[in-house]
C-alpha cells in the first residue's frame, strides 16, 4: 500500500493499463456458477464460526482460547475477502484492470489477514507445546493478559503485511488472486511482481507449524502413556490429536500451493483448488471445533436452543394472548353474553371479561351494571 500511496509514478509503472481488457472476451472472466460457489461456502462457514466465536470467548480465562479467539476474529475477517469478494468479482467477471483500486485494496486486506492468522497459529501451536512439556513455564509466559501482548506480534506483523509488501490484485479469468495483476493478458517473465517476505513466510507456515503440531501430538501422547491416563484421557488425546492436524494440514496446503502457483503455470482447475484451500484454511476451524471440541460444541448447542426457545417462546405467547382475546366474552348493557367477534355489531358501552370469571349481571338507570343477587359465577 506504499507503493499506492506515496510512490505514484512506481505504482503507474507496475500497474498501468495500457492494454484493452476485452482482450479476454468477457464469457472468458465471468464465472457464475464459481462465484456462487464461493459465496455459499463462506457464507456457511461465516454463520457456523459466529457462535463458536461467543463460545471461545467465554473461556478467554486460559491463554489458549484467547489465541482461539484471536484466529477467529481473523478467519471471519480473511472470509468476507477471499470467500464472499471473490465471489462477487467471479460473477462480475472482473479483473484488475476493470476494477484497479478495489482488487489492489482487497488483495492488501487479504494479505495481511493470512499474515496475521498463521502467525497466531504459530503461536497457538507454541502454547500448546508448552502446556504439555511445562505447564508451569506455560503459565509464565502466557497466563492473565500476557496472551495478549504475544497477540500483538500478529497484529503488527498484519500491519506490515498490509502497509509494506506487495499485494495480490483478483483475475477473473483464474479466479484467484495472484501478484501480477496482468495474469492472463502479460506474462511476468522477469519476475517483477515477486513478493518474498510471502513465500519465506509460507515456508514457514508449511514446516514449522506441522513440525510443532507433530511435536505437540508425540508429547500429548507420552505424556498420556507415562501417567496411565483412563479412557476418557485417551479419547481427548484423541481428540486434539485429529483437531490439531486437520487445522495445521489445510493451513499447510493452503500455504504451499499458493506459493506454487504464483510462479509455475498449472491447471485452472488446481488453480481453484488453490483458493479454494485458502478459504477452506480460515473456514475449516468452525466445522472442526463443532466436530470434535466438546467444550465449543456444548457452548455452541446452548446458545443455539436458548435463542430458539427465545424465540418460540415469545410465539407462544403471543398465539396464546391471541387465543385468549378471540374467546373472551363481552358483556354489553342490557344483559347477555356475546362473541368478542360480533362486539362491534351492538351498540352501548361493552367490558371484556375472561370467560372463566362469567358473571350475571342487571344494568340499571344510569348505565351501570350490578351484579344479580349479589353472586358470581366461576
Amino acid at each position: 500500500m506504499d507503493l499506492y500511496l506515496f510512490h505514484a509514478d512506481r505504482y503507474q509503472q507496475l500497474y498501468n493499463c495500457s492494454y484493452d481488457v476485452n482482450q479476454v472476451p468477457f464469457e472468458d472472466r465471468q464465472h457464475i456458477a464459481l462465484g456462487t460457489m464461493f459465496i455459499t461456502l463462506a457464507g456457511i462457514m461465516e454463520l457456523l464460526y459466529i457462535p463458536c466465536t461467543f463460545a471461545i470467548w467465554k473461556h478467554r480465562e486460559n491463554g489458549c482460547y484467547k489465541i482461539m479467539f484471536y484466529i477467529a476474529v481473523t478467519d471471519m475477517m480473511a472470509m468476507l475477502m477471499n470467500g464472499i469478494a471473490t465471489g462477487w468479482l467471479a460473477i462480475i467477471g472482473a479483473v484488475f484492470c476493470t476494477h484497479p483500486n478495489l482488487t489492489y485494496i482487497l488483495g492488501a486486506y487479504g494479505m495481511s489477514l493470512w499474515g496475521a492468522e498463521s502467525t497466531a497459529e504459530l503461536i497457538l501451536a507454541l502454547n500448546r507445546c508448552m502446556e504439555i512439556c511445562s505447564p508451569a513455564m506455560a503459565d509464565i509466559l502466557f497466563s492473565g493478559n500476557r496472551t495478549w501482548l504475544w497477540l500483538m506480534l500478529p497484529s503488527i506483523y498484519g500491519l506490515y503485511w498490509f502497509f509494506f509488501t506487495m499485494p495480490h490484485p483478483f483475475s477473473g479469468i483464474y479466479v484467484s488472486w495472484f501478484f501480477n495483476p496482468h495474469m492472463g493478458y502479460q506474462e511476468d517473465l522477469d519476475k517483477i511482481y515477486y513478493n518474498n517476505v510471502h513465500d519465506f513466510h509460507n515456508y514457514v507456515v508449511v514446516t514449522v507449524i506441522m513440525g510443532t503440531y507433530l511435536a505437540f501430538s508425540i508429547l500429548l501422547i507420552m505424556k498420556t502413556y507415562k501417567f496411565k491416563s483412563s479412557t476418557q484421557q485417551s479419547y481427548s488425546q484423541k481428540m486434539t490429536f485429529i483437531q490439531v492436524v486437520l487445522i495445521s494440514s489445510i493451513n499447510a496446503f493452503a500455504a504451499g500451493i499458493y506459493v506454487y502457483m504464483q510462479y509455475f503455470k498449472i491447471s485452472k482447475a488446481l488453480i481453484v483448488i488453490g483458493q479454494l484451500s485458502w478459504l477452506f484454511a480460515h473456514g475449516i476451524p468452525s466445522l472442526i471445533y463443532l466436530c470434535l471440541n466438546k467444550t465449543i460444541r456444548k457452548d455452541c448447542l446452548k446458545m443455539t436452543t436458548g435463542v430458539i426457545s427465545q424465540i418460540t417462546g415469545k410465539s407462544i405467547m403471543q398465539t396464546s394472548t391471541t387465543r385468549m382475546l378471540n374467546t373472551t366474552n363481552v358483556r354489553t348493557i342490557g344483559g347477555g353474553h356475546i362473541n368478542m367477534a360480533t362486539a362491534s355489531r351492538h351498540g352501548g358501552m361493552s367490558r371484556v371479561v375472561p370467560t372463566n370469571s362469567t358473571m350475571n349481571t342487571m344494568p340499571t338507570n344510569n348505565g351501570e351494571r350490578r351484579e344479580k343477587d349479589g353472586q358470581e359465577k366461576i
